[in-house]
């Protein structure tokens, strides 16, 4: 901007200098007045502790019944060999005596194979998300627009032909053009089996047949004065004069030519091996066998040579039209050559222009092929097939447990205090269906019920379950002293709901320590406890105390400060609907946050509620911070 020599530039200076302190001075007055706010707020804080909870594992609940007098029995495995067996008919054993001994190296193996066909389900399941992926991520197939077609352009009249076409070229042939030079050559327009006559060659190469008839010189009228006599005219063969009577009145008669003899053909010489020689004569011979009659002279002869022709064939027989093909003779140098258009191949492959192709072919452009209906139809069968997959991952998990188990208990041990009531070979009680290997016990009371294939590996033999009886209102505790190792024939179970009732159920015994009050055949309702990996260490904050915006979850916790600053955190899973597992190491039980929502909920805010310690000496809070 040009400011004239006169304007005041010093009162723009001072102008601009003053809104900027103005703003300034503004942007101050709202910082100050924030973190005046923040300064005087105080907001009520409350102890982790307080408010979350901890999680021990998901409960289920079934049914059993108790009996007085439990017999362990074991049935022959075809998948399991065993190397020893320690017992014997009739002996007396108690808890946890050793009876048998599995072959643990077959059972190793079969936990190797479970574990690789784990992985197998796995992959699996992997490569059916990418697929689904890359179905949800295809454009779908769109029907090109087909542009109107152009109208055909009016054909431009070709005119008619004007030249002669010739089957055979004679030396009376007529071209069409030309001068018979090299420059300007004479054209014939001519079909393709066209041949050339032996008049014609002569011609164009400027040669005299030395067999050609030779013209008739009519003989002078006598006179009234001795006159020379004529001479004679060279013919091919030399014959006498006839001379005619002379009359009153003198007249010249013409002198009849005597017939030639007639010629023997002979062979024509070669001028290129692409030309067709045909002998040719003016006369014929009368049908009666007498002279021979002159055929008429024909209207046009080509001057004598030598001189250049070319041969054209064109479309549709016209000179007007294109060339189709050609070739050219210069009588003085005795050459031939083609001249049409050679078209050479190309030297890339080119792809078709498929923009105008037909619609109802399928042409592979690289793209999709797929509607937006048969898209929609193939991510619904693959989300199908995921979830079939993510049941087969979770069976392949549950057989590898279910063989780390039996790795684990390949050592059998005697559940029960009682007797070897029997002991058969193998081959019998498989043959049987019977166990092979009986414990009969006689002291104390069990419990059997069974439990969900998904507490397997949550629920182990030692694990203590809770057991009432709606009988006496009495609570029973029981140690689980046996799992079975083989599925259910029925699942006819008590069943709470918590777990899938269309999974396979497995049986338990328990042993109950003590029994008082307790009838053989009473029913119970037991409670297990499955076992959470990280039940003892992670914290379930109440949802209230938890707060988002822009930056993800966060608490107002209590800093060295003594007020609530924003503190992130991550969280996982809920429980009871009411509590969120925080993640992150930034918040202990001893920590203290505040209510994350009202007027004085603000960054900066004083925290009130602190347990302050009662020795005046050491000024120190309940949280071991300096006061």
């Amino acid at each position: 901007m040009n400011l004239p020599a006169n304007f005041p530039l010093k009162k723009v200076i001072i102008t601009v200098v003053s809104v900027v302190i103005v703003i300034a001075l503004i942007i101050t007055g709202v910082a100050v007045a924030v973190n005046g706010k923040a300064a005087n707020a105080t907001v009520d804080v409350e102890q982790v502790s307080n408010i979350s909870t901890q999680y021990w594992g998901d409960q289920s609940s079934t049914y059993g019944n108790a009996t007085s007098d439990f017999v362990q029995e074991l049935y022959p495995d075809k998948e399991k060999a065993i190397s020893k067996i320690f017992v014997k008919e009739g002996d007396t054993v108690k808890i946890g005596d050793t009876l048998l001994q599995y072959d643990t190296t077959k059972l190793q193996l079969t936990v190797e194979s479970k574990e690789l066909e784990e992985k197998k389900k796995k992959y699996e399941l992997e490569q059916a998300e990418k697929e689904l992926t890359k179905l949800q991520n295809t454009a779908p197939y769109v029907e090109p627009v087909i542009p109107e077609p152009e109208p055909e352009p009016t054909p431009t009249p070709v005119p008619e032909s004007q030249a002669e076409l010739y089957t055979e070229i004679t030396e009376h042939s007529k071209p069409f053009k030309g001068a018979g030079t090299e420059e300007d050559p004479y054209v014939f327009l001519c079909t393709e089996d066209a041949v050339l006559t032996k008049g014609f060659l002569l011609k164009l190469l400027g040669v005299t047949d030395p067999r050609a008839t030779p013209t008739p010189t009519p003989t002078p009228t006598p006179s009234a004065e001795p006159t020379a006599q004529p001479s004679e005219v060279p013919t091919a063969t030399p014959q006498p004069t006839v001379t005619p009577e002379p009359t009153a009145e003198p007249t010249t008669a013409p002198t009849e030519a005597p017939t030639p003899a007639p010629i023997e053909p002979t062979e024509a010489p070669a001028v290129s091996s692409m030309v067709w020689f045909k002998q040719m004569t003016f006369t014929k011979t009368n049908e009666t066998g007498g002279e021979s009659v002159p055929t008429p002279e024909p209207d046009f002869t080509l001057p004598d040579g030598p001189f250049v022709a070319r041969f054209e064939v064109h479309e549709q027989d016209n000179e007007n039209l294109p060339l189709v093909k050609g070739w050219q003779m210069d009588g003085d140098k005795i050459s031939a050559g083609f001249f049409n258009e050679v078209i050479s191949e190309p030297d890339d492959i080119q792809m078709p222009d498929l923009s105008y192709a037909d619609p109802g072919i399928s042409y592979d452009t690289g793209g999709s092929m797929y509607t937006a209906e048969e898209l929609q139809q193939m991510i619904a069968d693959k989300k199908q097939q995921i979830q079939d997959l993510k049941l087969n991952v979770k069976q392949a998990a549950h057989d590898l447990e279910k063989a780390k188990l039996d790795l684990e208990n390949a050592t059998i041990k005697s559940t029960v205090n009682g007797v070897v009531k029997s002991l058969t070979d193998l081959d019998t009680a498989m043959s049987t269906s019977s166990p092979f290997l009986v414990v009969s016990g006689g002291d104390g009371f069990y419990i059997t019920a069974s439990l969900n294939e998904s507490l397997l590996g949550k629920v182990h033999v030692g694990d203590t379950v809770m057991a009432s009886s709606w009988e006496n209102g009495q609570m029973y505790a029981a140690e689980i002293v046996q799992i079975s190792d083989f599925p259910n024939d029925n699942s006819d179970y008590y069943y709470d709901g918590s777990s899938n009732p269309n999974s396979s159920t497995y049986q338990f015994t328990a042993r109950i320590a003590d029994a008082d009050g307790l009838k053989n055949g009473m029913g119970l309702d037991i409670t297990l406890q499955a076992a959470s990996d990280n039940a003892s260490n992670a914290i379930y904050l109440f949802k209230a105390y938890i707060r988002s915006d822009d930056g993800g979850k966060y608490v107002l916790k209590v800093g060295d400060d003594n007020r609530v600053h924003k503190t992130y955190i991550k969280t996982g899973k809920t429980i009871y609907n009411q509590y969120l597992e925080i993640k992150s190491d930034t918040l202990t039980e001893e920590d203290y946050v505040a209510f994350p929502y009202g007027t004085s909920a603000i960054d900066g805010a004083k925290a009130n509620g602190m347990e302050e310690n009662t020795d005046e000496n050491d000024g120190i809070d309940a949280r071991g911070l300096d006061a």
